[in-house]
């Protein structure tokens, strides 16, 4: 599908969507079964993905009336962290990681009716080239990723290197980089030959970022406390020091922001992309994940130790905290069509909703899922 095919459709989708209040405030709780690990949303259908029930479903919430409906998944088992959900907003699919089964689990956001595609040994993380119709899955104990093509339905295993953790895609230059958490490597895949380049950065890489806009991609090593800059046409590499266990990291392209949380309470660490430098700002009791909004320069944070969203102004790098209703939230998502946040609540097995001020015009479906 063609970039301009994906901005109408985004410009589709801004015009199906209600309304955002003027205000942050919580819009709705939503109960998604046991233990909600993961969410995800679709900004074409205003629709809402949570894994829940140790990832035994996938319930989708309405965007509009906030009714749910239940998909029923393979069993996971007990394994509760290792449910992931990703969705493609262009074929209406979404698709679920299955560690115990090894396998992913592939929805039709229109029928509901589930596929599963076998994967190598412990799919960990997935991300998708909206633009090729390709899924990507880190599997960690096999070392390999295993590229799916939704389009021709073929699946290939693909070497890497050892204990792959995180993947990201850059869809404009058709890139996909793999963070190997014990060969303190990126390995950079070449999606039109499956060719694979590994480029060495800092101590157990284990989550990285990709600023399309400016060519570069970001590692997070947790082990060697520092943060990695990969320049993407050459895989040169620049080092930046930022404190200790970084662990989830989110680029703002537009300021040329990037956004690193830790393992350690505390701070997050805002980088210059042009200079390197660092700023700590406080930012709740623990940081689980950490997501932008590019269009309102916000960036949220989840803390589930505080049970809270955190909010940080990129302009004054000051923050606001708002309670959450449920318990230990765990994983958010941004819509920057609704300017919704969606927060999955782990042990109160339930969904929160935040709204905020009313959203810009639309980019692109690219632009919100390029990371």
């Amino acid at each position: 599908m063609s970039r301009s095919s994906i901005a109408t459709i985004a410009f589709l989708a801004m015009l199906s969507c209600s309304p955002a209040t003027m205000a942050q405030a919580q819009l709705a709780t939503v109960p998604v079964g046991a233990s909600a690990t993961a969410v995800a949303f679709n900004p074409v259908t205003n629709k809402i993905y949570v894994v829940g029930g140790l990832g035994n479903s996938l319930v989708e919430v309405d965007g509009l009336t906030f009714e749910t409906t239940t998909i029923t998944l393979q069993s996971t088992g007990s394994q509760v962290a290792t449910a992931h959900v990703a969705v493609n907003p262009v074929t209406n699919k979404i698709y679920v990681i299955n560690v115990v089964s090894e396998n992913v689990a592939v929805i039709d956001g229109a029928t509901h009716a589930v596929s599963y595609i076998a994967t190598a040994m412990s799919p960990y993380a997935l991300a998708i080239n909206l633009v090729t119709n390709c899924i990507y899955v880190a599997d960690f104990d096999a070392n390999m990723v295993t590229v799916i093509n939704a389009t021709r339905n073929t699946v290939k295993n693909i070497a890497v290197g050892t204990n792959p953790s995180a993947v990201a895609v850059d869809n404009g230059t058709n890139r996909i980089y793999v963070t190997n958490s014990l060969s303190n490597s990126v390995s950079v895949i070449n999606g039109s030959t499956n060719a694979v380049t590994n480029v060495p950065v800092g101590d157990y890489p284990t989550a990285l970022a990709v600023d399309a806009e400016h060519d570069k991609i970001y590692v997070a090593n947790t082990g060697g406390n520092t943060l990695t800059q990969i320049t993407g046409t050459t895989n040169a590499t620049e080092t930046i020091t930022v404190g200790s266990y970084p662990s989830h990291v989110a680029v703002d392209s537009t300021t040329n922001k990037i956004y690193v949380a830790f393992q350690i309470p505390g701070n997050i660490v805002v980088v210059d992309g042009a200079a390197l430098t660092t700023t700590a700002v406080p930012a709740g009791a623990l940081q689980n994940q950490i997501v932008v909004d590019e269009w309102r320069n916000k960036i949220y944070i989840a803390d589930p130790t505080g049970n809270q969203l955190v909010i940080l102004d990129g302009l004054t790098n000051t923050t606001t905290e708002v309670p959450g209703t449920g318990s230990y939230l765990w994983q958010i998502a941004v819509n920057p069509l609704t300017n919704e946040i969606y927060a999955a609540n782990l042990t109160s097995s339930d969904a929160t909703i935040f709204s905020g001020p009313p959203a810009k015009l639309p980019l692109t479906i690219l632009d919100l899922f390029h990371n």
